[in-house]
């Protein structure tokens, strides 16, 4: 009936003679040694101005209200495609895209660079016409009618 709790003497030992116990290895973030652990390279970076994605995008919109060039959307988005025919994202021409961009850009948001802080001067879309599209309000709607 009576069972002996036996506790063996043991310590725990680590591969290697005198080494310190060695960290687990994590598995978020890679191992130090290899290439995905490294500082990010940029993937994409522009055929004639060597921006990366973000920054050339932010500098068009910038510029966009400078020296009669103000592009439509339609424009910007074949302007990105030129600048970079390896992006698939940039291929698809996708005015939506460069809405999406610009609203984060108005906001300051859409680049590191930014800081949170929005630019000077609000980007705008333009017609074929270069006048700046401004969109009605649900305010101003209700005072048309």
């Amino acid at each position: 009936m009576g069972r002996k709790n036996r506790k063996k003497n043991t310590t725990l030992t680590t591969k290697g003679s005198d080494d310190a116990p060695k960290a687990r290895r994590s598995s978020k973030g890679g191992d130090p040694e290899s290439k995905t652990a490294s500082a990010r390279t940029p993937k994409f970076k522009g055929v004639t101005s060597g921006m990366r994605v973000m920054q050339y995008q932010d500098h068009t919109l910038e510029i966009n209200h400078k020296g009669g060039q103000k592009l439509t959307d339609i424009q910007l988005a074949d302007t990105w495609a030129t600048e970079f025919p390896q992006s698939d994202c940039m291929q698809r021409r996708d005015v939506k895209i460069v809405a999406s961009v610009r609203r984060l850009y108005n906001r300051g948001r859409h680049t590191a660079a930014q800081g949170g802080i929005p630019p000077s001067r609000q980007s705008v879309p333009y017609d074929n016409d270069g006048q700046p599209i401004v969109k009605k309000s649900k305010k101003d709607s209700a005072k048309a009618a």
